[in-house]
């Protein structure tokens, strides 16, 4: 499973960069395969990709050549930001740096926790390196209104981070069966994480009760965050992700380009422990999934 940390609030450039860096040290104990970030602000956007998140050099930092860091900046980290998402990833898909969320359009930069597979008609959306996140994030940005077509068109789960730059709107959105959960600081700032835990690891104290708590299923919430305080826009429930395919096929095909054109209820085996589709079933488990045979 990838973990988000989304920051929502006023803050300075050196808190932002000391948010990144932790942020990139906390994942890089679980999430091996990739980190990046997209910070947002009135005075524009900066975005980061690193390939080996325990690598992690700081935004901007100018390097030896013979140092190895694969990594993508853009952008100008602006001097007050209000909005930042961070993501580490454990993929699902190839381990490159095309694959490093955020993944990016000019009016949407998406960073997704979860799985997602094509159900719609006709054939699945295209990807360079076949992440079904991009494969997600090349769908909604030509839909009128997507949020209302996901359970018609995708299948399995998702949590997001989706930064509108030209309208300056950032949409948090947590499906039924994702995982994320809210803290406010006394500053006034919206913090959001995939693990409880890490919302004060990375940001320190917050309140209310000093401690994090779960964001209600099924639900997106969209903040205005062009000036200098933030605005609560838009609070709506979403149908989230159709019925989700549970044979094993359906795990070895995670993040293929090709996708299905149908749902599927079949018999398999039981979901792992906190019920998350990236799941990987034991041998013996596959060979039961698969009839008893290998």
């Amino acid at each position: 499973m990838c973990k988000l940390f989304i920051a929502c609030g006023r803050l300075s450039r050196a808190d932002t960069l000391s948010l990144i860096a932790k942020a990139a040290h906390v994942f890089s104990r679980t999430q091996r395969d990739g980190f990046g970030f997209v910070a947002y602000g009135p005075g524009g956007t900066a975005i980061g990709r690193y390939l080996q998140p325990g690598n992690y050099p700081g935004f901007g930092s100018i390097l030896p050549g013979w140092v190895d860091v694969d990594r993508s900046e853009s952008g100008k980290l602006p001097a007050v930001v209000t909005a930042l998402v961070c993501h580490g990833r454990t993929a699902t898909s190839r381990v490159t740096l095309a694959n490093v969320h955020p993944f990016a359009s000019k009016d949407a930069i998406l960073a997704h926790n979860g799985v997602l597979s094509w159900i719609g008609p006709g054939p699945a959306p295209k990807a360079a390196q076949g992440c079904d996140s991009e494969q997600f994030l090349n769908w909604f940005r030509v839909r009128k209104d997507p949020w209302s077509e996901t359970s018609d068109n995708w299948s399995g789960y998702g949590v997001f981070g989706i930064l509108d730059p030209k309208r300056g709107r950032l949409t948090v959105a947590k499906c039924g069966s994702g995982r994320l959960s809210y803290a406010a600081a006394d500053s006034g700032t919206h913090y959001w994480s995939t693990e409880s835990g890490d919302v004060e690891t990375i940001a320190g104290a917050v309140e209310p009760a000093g401690r994090a708590f779960p964001m209600r299923s099924k639900t997106r919430c969209v903040f205005d965050v062009r000036g200098r305080k933030v605005r609560l826009v838009e609070l709506n429930d979403w149908s989230g992700f159709g019925e989700r395919e549970r044979d094993v096929d359906w795990f070895r095909s995670m993040g293929e380009s090709g996708g299905r054109s149908s749902r599927r209820s079949v018999s398999a085996a039981p979901l792992a422990r906190d019920g998350f589709p990236d799941w990987e079933p034991s041998p013996a488990q596959a060979v039961l999934a698969n009839g008893g045979m290998q």
